[in-house]
């Protein structure tokens, strides 16, 4: 663990965890760090379920907008589909909360 990595869990425990889990605003790369450095099992639990409601999310909206520009013709929707395409591949091989069904669903969007 790096020395910012310690000194912002040191932070968020000083705030209590179960607090810092709750807000809303926490980002993803804090909630991974916490999960990372506690041994607290009912904490790890809720931090992978977060974690797996705010992929879900990220997988819906960018299939959603895939969608959009998929029909459409031009440079600006080309590029929007790269993007969106780009994203929905990223979430497909790197994140590890993704679910089955996610899965299915980025590989049915992208084989279209």
């Amino acid at each position: 663990m790096t020395l910012d990595e310690k000194l912002r869990f040191m932070l968020l425990q000083e705030y209590g965890l179960s607090k810092a889990i709750k807000d809303n605003t926490i980002s993803d790369t804090d909630l991974k760090l916490i999960r990372k450095s506690t041994d607290n099992v009912i904490i790890q639990n809720e931090i992978d379920n977060i974690l797996q409601n705010r992929t879900h999310k990220k997988v819906v909206e960018n299939v959603t907008k895939y969608q959009r520009v998929q029909q459409l013709n031009g440079f600006a929707a080309a590029r929007a589909r790269l993007q969106y395409k780009n994203e929905l591949q990223a979430l497909f091989s790197s994140e590890k909360y993704v679910s089955d069904l996610d899965k299915q669903e980025i590989e049915k969007t992208l084989s279209r």
